[in-house]
């Protein structure tokens, strides 16, 4: 398959596996975001053994992102959630910033992406963002954020998703 050929959008609103779980990866939505970051620090190594396949810069199969796309993707996720989460623990329920994962894969190139330098930016990403998370204690898992959608988040449930980003998409390129 060629790296130029399209892959049509995703236009989910994926926020709605908080209320409805994943089947697909076994998210239940119910998760303890109090254990997140242990299970975003642990991700990485399973990402290292993707991403040390020799296929892992290849598409497989039509509609599917190679294993370097989706561990950029991941890697972008992480970045972003650390900052929505940041922007909710310093402001008054603030508008938290869209992201088009779709769009971004285009716009950085994610298919011309290196494992290795993908990897260690995910290992960056993962690391800051669990050390984040580590430090948020008491009310603070209650603050809250929301989306131009009206999609109201708190910090348990944005980190929720965030979760469910990394079991999902593991579990795309495990699966």
């Amino acid at each position: 398959m060629s790296q130029n050929e399209s892959i049509s959008p995703d236009t989910r609103d994926w926020a709605e596996v908080l209320e409805q779980g994943c089947a697909a990866c076994g998210f239940t939505g119910n998760e303890e975001a109090v254990n997140a970051s242990d299970e975003i620090r642990a991700s990485v190594d399973r990402w290292a053994d993707v991403l040390a396949r020799p296929d892992a810069t290849r598409r497989l199969r039509p509609g599917r992102w190679s294993d370097v796309e989706y561990a950029a993707h991941v890697r972008d996720i992480l970045v972003l959630f650390r900052h929505r989460q940041e922007l909710m623990l310093t402001g008054d329920n603030p508008e938290l910033p869209n992201f088009d994962g779709d769009a971004v894969a285009v716009a950085e190139d994610y298919a011309s992406q290196q494992p290795a330098q993908v990897l260690t930016g995910l290992r960056d990403a993962a690391s800051a963002y669990a050390a984040a998370l580590s430090d948020i204690h008491g009310d603070q898992w209650e603050r809250t954020g929301h989306r131009d959608d009206g999609r109201i988040f708190t910090v348990t449930t944005l980190t929720r998703y965030g979760v469910h980003e990394v079991r999902h998409h593991l579990h795309d390129v495990e699966g």
